[in-house]
């Protein structure tokens, strides 16, 4: 053999990996622009369901980012490709590397529902709520597992707080509204136009209800009872939820800080738990900090019999003469300047 046919087979030897090399980190560069640059990576072309960012920024520097992004990237992979399963077990191992990471417990619950495993997504759901409350596409997954379960009070509250966190131009923004108007007439009820705007009720309504609502027998979390009579002469800001409700938990912090902002001689913040133990009700608050009166309504004869509210969260701004001025469904901001201006609105 020649030398320089000896060179030529050497350079070749030497291109080969090099060529290698360069495909695969130029194809993890281009993973990392996808995922940075915040470009959609739901399934397509099925796009069965919202997904979520691969990494969130806060968390970068608790992973070993490129082992956690492989794994990621595989479970998206499984994903699109129809291999729940797969998906599932990739997600698991990237847990065990970023247990932190909201948007992995999004996907992760899209998995388990699309493995049938509907009591394990919520759970993934509302972990990454209760890591990122702000999370919108969870809020859709959790929406879709708990009407699967049979839930759809739990659904439709869900399902509102994505359709308030999602951007008009969402695409699955159309399938929400879709979706609710479909759960709220198979529950019987008048659609709404689903977008969990604030509701201003009709006089007649307002007046006999309120009334109802002021003197009607609530339950304490001291295990005794009382009425709203006191709070007459107020602005009141009634926050109808329940601990199971994952949008509820999600606003009880903004509910505190509203509490702190408004002047509590003219406005008062209340919530009304629809839970039976009183004592569970109590530790919760106190682990989530929340300090301004709550009451109970086990039975649900106020929640339903009175205010008629079907979904999770439901809040009622109630005049000072105890009328109700307007109803809001979903969790808000409600420390936001807008809200708070609506409130201090109400006379």
């Amino acid at each position: 053999m020649t030398a320089g046919n000896r060179c030529r087979r050497n350079v070749l030897a030497l291109t080969v990996p090099i060529v290698a090399v360069v495909v695969v980190v130029f194809g993890f560069a281009l993973d990392r622009w996808v995922i940075d640059s915040g470009i959609e990576i739901a399934p397509e072309p099925a796009a069965l369901f919202p997904s979520a960012p691969i990494m969130d920024p806060a968390r970068q520097s608790d992973l070993d980012g490129a082992h956690f992004d492989a794994l990621f990237a595989q479970g998206i992979a499984g994903l699109r490709a129809g291999k729940p399963g797969q998906a599932a077990a990739a997600f698991e191992a990237a847990r065990r590397l970023g247990p932190k990471v909201p948007a992995l417990y999004v996907n992760l619950g899209f998995a388990r529902l699309a493995l049938g495993q509907v009591d394990a997504a919520v759970e993934s759901f509302e972990t990454s709520i209760n890591l990122r409350p702000a999370q919108a596409n969870a809020y859709f997954g959790l929406a879709e597992a708990r009407e699967q379960q049979g839930d759809m009070e739990a659904a439709l509250g869900a399902m509102r707080t994505f359709v308030h966190l999602a951007s008009e131009d969402d695409r699955f923004r159309r399938r929400a509204l879709s979706a609710i108007w479909e759960w709220e007439a198979a529950l019987g009820r008048r659609p709404s136009n689903g977008t969990d705007a604030a509701q201003t009720e009709t006089n007649e309504y307002a007046q006999a209800k309120g009334s109802d609502l002021l003197t009607a027998e609530l339950g304490r979390l001291d295990g005794g009872s009382g009425t709203l009579a006191h709070f007459r002469g107020k602005t009141l800001v009634l926050n109808v939820w329940a601990t199971w409700c994952a949008p509820c938990r999600v606003e009880l912090p903004s509910l505190q800080r509203l509490s702190e902002k408004l002047n509590p001689e003219q406005y008062a913040v209340v919530g009304l738990s629809t839970d039976e133990d009183p004592d569970f009700v109590r530790e919760f608050l106190r682990e989530v900090g929340v300090a301004y009166p709550n009451y109970l309504d086990p039975g649900r004869d106020v929640a339903f019999g009175i205010l008629k509210i079907e979904s999770y969260p439901q809040t009622l701004l109630i005049r000072p003469d105890g009328s109700i001025a307007q109803r809001i469904v979903g969790a808000r901001a409600w420390d936001e300047p807008e809200m708070v201006a609506n409130i201090e609105s109400v006379r």
